[in-house]
């Protein structure tokens, strides 16, 4: 079981000093208490970690990568997130970076807050976003605005469920945080029944591996993909579970190059020529490709797209 401490409260505290080092603007300070502590302890992950962005902060990426190497050795399943930093400063190609564990880990803590902070804070407006998109769509191919069946990815506490309930019989979601899914758990629908029909701990591609051929109306994605690198993989799974005419809705972070990045944020931006490839490539159209920020990172808005696809 991974822990963040070292295990030696005396090594932890020298941890904490260096921690504040840094976020002090003193890397090097941080790096000369960590040199002392890992000689001590080499084993302490979190404290490389820590070395590697001490080390980019001075500008000697090279240093910096090879913490973080050090850090996937220690942990191959990568709970501090050190191939996101790894593919940030170009170490890593982008695709390669995605880590469940860190993500899991990253919303487990912050699941009691997630709500007030990301919509007051932050400004997020994804659930909105897509829900008028796929108004939009619907009114435009003159289809039905009702699903039989939906399955949120990344349901979090349930913010998208609670945008597109009324739209839903069957609404099922997924997260790989267990505390979140409690938080999804608690939430009710107008009538007093549970906001989910089925919720289940997992990550997206096997949570869409567990469900039949054929059998949903809608597969939706809210801020969830900037987790991830690679999309073909729940492109392909979405595509295998969608009914004909079946819609993929979902967000993601964006940039003006080409391909995939890892942000200063350390979530993933995908071209908008790379997602309308990737999603022809699975069998799905992209019907609805439109630029728009989904939420607000240090005063500026992020650029993102929504994207609805019709399989």
């Amino acid at each position: 079981m991974y822990s963040a401490s070292s295990g030696d409260e005396r090594l932890d505290r020298r941890y904490a000093w260096a921690e504040a080092a840094l976020k002090d603007g003193d890397p090097q300070a941080a790096i000369d208490i960590l040199d002392q502590t890992l000689a001590e302890n080499y084993g302490f992950t979190a404290a490389w970690h820590l070395y590697g962005l001490a080390q980019e902060a001075l500008g000697h990426n090279e240093e910096a990568a090879t913490a973080w190497r050090q850090c996937l050795d220690l942990d191959p399943n990568d709970h501090v997130g050190a191939k996101l930093d790894l593919a940030r400063i170009g170490a890593l190609p982008a695709e390669q970076a995605t880590s469940e564990n860190f993500s899991g880990a990253l919303f487990d803590g912050y699941a009691e807050r997630f709500d007030s902070h990301l919509v007051g804070t932050l400004r997020y407006r994804a659930p909105v976003l897509l829900k008028e998109a796929l108004l939009r769509h619907c009114t435009q191919t003159g289809r039905p605005f009702q699903f039989a069946t939906v399955l949120d990815l990344g349901c979090g506490t349930g913010l998208m469920g609670e945008a597109i309930r009324a739209e839903t019989d069957f609404l099922a979601g997924c997260d790989l945080s267990p505390r979140m899914i409690a938080k999804a758990r608690d939430k009710l629908r107008g009538d007093g029944g549970p906001l989910y029909d089925k919720l289940a701990t997992a990550g997206l591609t096997a949570f869409l591996s567990s469900r039949p051929d054929a059998s949903a109306d809608l597969v939706i994605a809210a801020d969830v993909f900037v987790y991830l690198g690679d999309l073909a993989p729940s492109f392909h799974q979405s595509a295998r579970v969608l009914k004909a005419g079946g819609l993929l809705a979902f967000t993601v972070q964006s940039h003006g190059g080409e391909g995939i990045t890892v942000g200063q944020d350390r979530r993933f931006a995908h071209a908008e020529a790379w997602v309308r490839e990737a999603l022809v490539e699975t069998g799905l159209n992209p019907a609805l490709v439109e630029p728009q920020s989904t939420r607000i990172d240090r005063g500026q808005p992020v650029p993102g797209l929504i994207v609805v696809a019709e399989h």
